[in-house]
């Protein structure tokens, strides 16, 4: 019903959001002296209670970047900062991350190529993805595809339901329900709603926190999706208009999940936590 959700190849996406922790292990791993090259790593991510990530120049070489204890005041029980889904990233950052997947997640894996050849640029229009890419961003059609489609049809939800979800931080057991219209102040831990995923098994696909895509906007911008834990129902169905952000914008509900090809070889993964890829 919006004209996005055609995709001409199989793909897999993870199933949920990109962790604070996972975030961290690839800042230590691609700068273990802390210098922050092609900000890859924001400020906000430690002064903002919602942020989830601290660098202190002093610790260890390879573990001066960590995960915040404990949680934001007034997050539901249970939550932790390495579990929420990481914000304040930009699309550069992500790709950085998502190249560095690509390239085997190592201490030599380039950030500047793979998915995406960056040549070091931190801002203006985003990079089309590179042919035979393994790990990437998905595209505004591969993420409206895992959000919406059933099998069958596209449900209006990206919970599998027709009916609009419930904002909810107290039962996430309940099906049809999620983290947005202000319900809770902050992100919560990623796959909290276990009985809300998409037909696909994607969970937090509407709230939480808006996902980047590697779709290209006018100028500057991307297509952002999914919305955050602000969104309204409104705002974020499979038939509302899209929405856009600046490739350089560092926000608070933003963040981004995984998608690559069915085989993606020896790339890891697994040791990213991220190794359960729904179809």
């Amino acid at each position: 019903p919006s004209g996005l959700g055609a995709v001409s190849s199989v793909f897999k996406m993870a199933t949920t959001e990109t962790t604070n922790a996972q975030y961290v292990a690839f800042l230590n791993s691609v700068d273990p002296n802390g210098t922050n090259p092609n900000l890859i790593y924001s400020g906000s991510m430690g002064s903002n209670v919602n942020g989830g990530i601290l660098l202190n120049t002093g610790a260890a070489l390879g573990s001066r970047y960590s995960v915040k204890t404990g949680a934001p005041a007034g997050a539901p029980a249970g939550t932790s900062y390495g579990s929420m889904p990481v914000n304040f990233v930009t699309w550069f950052s992500a790709a950085r991350f998502v190249n560095w997947l690509h390239n085997g997640a190592t201490g030599t894996s380039s950030m500047e190529s793979g998915a995406y050849t960056l040549s070091n640029r931190t801002t203006g229009a985003i990079v089309a993805r590179n042919p035979g890419a393994q790990v990437f961003l998905p595209s505004a059609n591969e993420w409206y595809k895992a959000a919406f489609y059933n099998g069958s049809s596209y449900t209006t939800y990206a919970t599998n339901s027709n009916a609009p979800p419930t904002a909810r931080v107290t039962n996430f057991s309940l099906a049809n329900s999620g983290n947005f219209s202000n319900v809770s102040t902050t992100p919560v831990n990623v796959g909290s709603y276990v009985n809300s995923a998409s037909a696909y098994g994607m969970y937090d696909m509407f709230g939480n926190v808006g996902e980047m895509t590697d779709t290209a906007g006018s100028g500057s911008n991307f297509v952002w999706v999914g919305g955050g834990y602000g969104a309204t129902v409104a705002g974020w169905s499979a038939t509302t208009a899209q929405a856009f952000r600046l490739s350089d914008a560092a926000n608070v509900s933003n963040g981004f999940r995984v998608a690559a090809v069915p085989e993606p070889g020896t790339i890891a993964l697994a040791g990213m936590g991220i190794a359960g890829l729904a179809g």
